[in-house]
């Protein structure tokens, strides 16, 4: 662990004024103000580009729209950047690192002083962006719910109580088998039963096989459980073993031999947009909502930095509002469009008429709050708009 240090880091690099800024966006965010966070979090410019500043953004615009297990992802996601030294939560956060990067990412950190790299990038990408980091230190390790006992304050601590009924849900292993509106339905591997959850996405993580492995968690509405956090594609053998051991982490050990037997892709560990208010990956949204002919040259601009998902997110809610996009089975995509906080205020303003009214509520009713508040709304404004 001690070469993590050998790296250039962030923090190396900001003024005074930078770490104030920074110790007041923590603070807002800790306590529920999403806008007041992002507000501070932009003041920073190595940090203006960053996925953090995406989620901000997409929090302060439902910040009326919360939902219970919004809330309680939301918590689940700070406390893995729960780095403050001296604190239980900074010990757990750096100790669920080095545990992930031993077991899962050795050969990259390896990799990293054989070529003289930088380990401390290694680091960085694993907490940012790591599946079996978050759930280690969010869980096996306890890190949710010593955010939730030492640091979180104000609304969020307040609206957290879903949060506390997460601790003890183990990961498993599933098949995706089905889908209906607004419902997802899995096959538990470990009772061999049909588990019907909240559709947020999850199955546009599963390949053509649909086994995953995840933590099912009280969704706080209807269908009453739901996926954590998007569920991670592996095989079979990896699914069954993960529902099967008799350990807590029994999914650690499935899925070390699956990547180091080549069953599994360790690549799929890591994404670079955690997604908070839908299962659905930006990147994902970004095919659904832009021309074949034109997908190349997105995913180019999004490369540069340009704000792509957003754009298509847009032209999705067109594609929906005309008439034109997809089945039933595609409405969390509809979903993750009408959240993004672009295509909203586009949609509001662009795509209401009276003859997309009825359209809006089809869809509505397809989805989950916060999706469906904002479908119901863009058809309310269809109706004022006849009149």
């Amino acid at each position: 662990m001690a070469g993590f240090r050998r790296g250039k880091r962030i923090s190396d690099l900001m003024t005074r004024d930078h770490r104030a800024f920074l110790e007041s966006s923590q603070a807002a965010e800790r306590a529920g103000d999403a806008a007041t966070a992002l507000e501070y979090h932009q003041g920073i410019p190595m940090f203006q580009r960053s996925g953090h500043v995406v989620l901000l953004k997409q929090l302060a615009d439902l910040a009326e729209e919360m939902t219970p297990w919004l809330w309680a992802r939301w918590a689940a996601y700070q406390c893995t950047r729960s780095e403050d030294p001296g604190t239980d939560g900074g010990d757990i956060s750096r100790a669920a690192l080095g545990y992930a990067i031993e077991m899962f990412h050795g050969d990259d950190m390896d990799e990293a002083y054989r070529t003289g790299g930088d380990p401390m990038q290694v680091a960085a990408r694993t907490a940012g962006e790591d599946w079996a980091y978050h759930q280690i230190c969010t869980y096996e390790l306890g890190g949710l719910e010593c955010f939730l006992d030492t640091t979180a304050t104000g609304l969020l601590a307040r609206e957290c109580t879903l949060a506390r009924s997460w601790l003890d849900a183990r990961v498993g292993g599933y098949r995706v088998e089905s889908s209906s509106p607004g419902r997802l339905v899995v096959r538990d591997l470990a009772e061999d039963r049909p588990v019907e959850l909240l559709d947020l996405g999850a199955r546009a993580h599963a390949d053509e096989h649909g086994w995953v492995i995840g933590r099912l968690v009280p969704s706080g509405t209807s269908p009453t459980l739901m996926f954590d956090t998007r569920p991670l594609p592996v095989d079979r053998q990896t699914a069954i073993e993960a529902s099967t051991g008799d350990r807590r982490g029994a999914w650690v050990t499935a899925l070390v031999a699956a990547i180091a037997d080549d069953r599994v892709d360790g690549a799929v560990l890591r994404s670079e947009d955690r997604e908070l208010v839908t299962d659905v990956p930006g990147l994902a949204l970004l095919g659904r909502g832009t021309p074949p002919g034109a997908l190349a040259s997105a995913l180019d601009q999004l490369a540069r930095g340009r704000d792509e998902v957003s754009r298509a997110a847009y032209r999705l809610l067109q594609s929906v509002g005309e008439g034109s996009f997809g089945s039933d089975e595609d409405a969390p995509f509809v979903a993750a469009a009408v959240v993004n906080a672009h295509g909203y205020a586009e949609a509001q303003r662009h795509l209401v008429s009276s003859e997309r009214q009825a359209t809006w509520r089809r869809w509505a009713e397809l989805v989950a709050e916060p999706a469906r508040g904002r479908l119901l709304r863009l058809a309310e404004l269809s109706n004022a708009s006849a009149t």
